[in-house]
C-alpha cells in the first residue's frame, strides 16, 4: 500500500477532501479532474493540494455536507497549500 503525501482538499463553504496520492503530479491531476463551481460569480476554481503533514482528520460537528461524527480531513490551521 503507498503512502498519500499530498492531499487535495477543495470547497467554497466547507472543506472536501477529494483523496489522496503518493505523488505531487497525482495530486494536481486530481485537483484538476475535482475543479468546482463556486456560486456568487467566483467561478471556477481548482482544490488546493497541501502535505500530509499539513493536515489532520477531525470528527464533523454541524457541517451540512456530511453526518455529525464523520471522519473527515482537513488542512491544519495556518497550513499553506503546495502550488
Amino acid at each position: 500500500m503507498k503512502k498519500n503525501n499530498y492531499y487535495v482538499i477543495g470547497g467554497q463553504y466547507e472543506s472536501i477532501c477529494y483523496g489522496g496520492t503518493p505523488t505531487l503530479i497525482g495530486a494536481k491531476r486530481l485537483a484538476t479532474k475535482n475543479e468546482e463551481y463556486w456560486d456568487n460569480w467566483q467561478g471556477w476554481h481548482k482544490p488546493r493540494i497541501y502535505r500530509a503533514e499539513d493536515t489532520e482528520i477531525i470528527e464533523s460537528c454541524g457541517r451540512i455536507s456530511c453526518y455529525d461524527g464523520t471522519k473527515i480531513r482537513v488542512p491544519v490551521f495556518g497550513a499553506e497549500p503546495v502550488e
